[in-house]
């Protein structure tokens, strides 16, 4: 009987270990080394020269590309705010004055609560919501399908 417990124990530690060393091996690769950048000279035998010269294309090209998203950013913010107006000009067509007025309060919180999702304020999602009594949910147990 003691040795059976005594086999099991030095299983159970072997295979603990082995799973411990898998863990270890599949987290310790270098992130520094999953850059876009790297990758794609990744196992080229560059030159000092030649690294210099990538390094000096590749940063200027990094840099000419964030430029150019940062036209169609305000290309698009400008082609949005062309739609919106569009949109409320068709609407004030068919809606009353009220319902163009309650339109535009509805319209004025989204943005404002767009604006504060976008700048991180609107993390608690609980807000307004009442918190349940755990108790009284203790015993509750989801239907499976």
């Amino acid at each position: 009987m003691r040795s059976m417990k005594i086999k099991s124990f030095a299983i159970g530690t072997i295979l603990l270990l082995g799973t411990t060393s898998l863990l270890n091996n599949a987290y310790a690769h270098n992130h520094y080394d999953r850059s876009p950048v790297r990758m794609l000279f990744k196992d080229m035998d560059l030159t000092d020269d030649q690294r210099k010269e990538v390094k000096s294309i590749m940063s200027a090209s990094i840099k000419e590309g964030r430029g150019i998203r940062a036209e169609m950013r305000e290309e698009s913010l400008n082609a949005m705010d062309d739609l919106k107006k569009g949109t409320h000009e068709k609407l004030s067509s068919v809606l009353s004055e009220e319902q163009m007025a309650q339109f535009n309060k509805n319209s004025k919180r989204m943005e404002k609560r767009k604006e504060n999702m976008r700048d991180g304020k609107m993390k608690r999602h609980g807000k307004g919501k009442k918190k349940r009594d755990k108790k009284r949910h203790k015993g509750h147990k989801k239907k499976r399908r």
